[in-house]
């Protein structure tokens, strides 16, 4: 079968005219909710799960941020996981569903990361406000390196659990030179 050159113009129309189609549905249709970016964490703010002030500990600050745009501050990773992991204790109207974003602090760096990422040291001899912390890196490499010199185990985000959490509460060392509000 021979294709006229008239024939081969109105395919590439064609072709075109889908490429745009798609172009404006990708632009102009409805959006794909991008993971909401980290918010300030001010100094009234207090953990949502020790009641301590996570402003007064910048490179240890994490935070929830749930679909409806609030978010909950934490002093730590610990503390961050204490309550994911126990919502309906700390948070009772939340469910996992409604958390939009996890944001934690790489230790290494200071900046914001995704915390369902990261990659964690665990039980290091780094203490963090409340004591032993899950320390936060954005690359496998830097907690690996930070582990040879801090020893603890390094896991990513989805083998946290509550029995992570109960084997760092032991033996606690909270900074008791800022004032805080009792644990729950």
């Amino acid at each position: 079968m021979r294709t006229t050159p008239t024939g081969n113009n109105h395919g590439r129309r064609l072709i075109l005219a889908l490429l745009c189609g798609a172009a404006m549905l990708l632009t102009c249709g409805p959006a794909i909710a991008a993971s909401p970016q980290p918010q300030a964490i001010t100094e009234k703010m207090s953990c949502a799960a020790c009641g301590m002030f996570p402003h007064r500990y910048p490179q240890w600050q994490t935070q929830v941020i749930f679909t409806d745009g609030t978010m909950a501050a934490f002093d730590g990773s610990k503390c961050m996981f204490r309550f994911l992991l126990n919502m309906q204790k700390f948070a009772p109207e939340r469910k996992a569903e409604q958390v939009a974003a996890v944001w934690v602090k790489d230790f290494k760096t200071g900046a914001w990361l995704d915390g369902k990422t990261a990659h964690y040291v665990i039980d290091s001899k780094e203490l963090g406000p409340m004591g032993k912390e899950l320390i936060p890196f954005g690359t496998r490499a830097a907690a690996e390196e930070f582990q040879k010199a801090n020893g603890g185990t390094i896991e990513p985000y989805a083998n946290i659990s509550m029995a992570t959490i109960k084997s760092l509460m032991g033996g606690m060392h909270m900074q008791m030179n800022m004032p805080h509000a009792p644990m729950k």
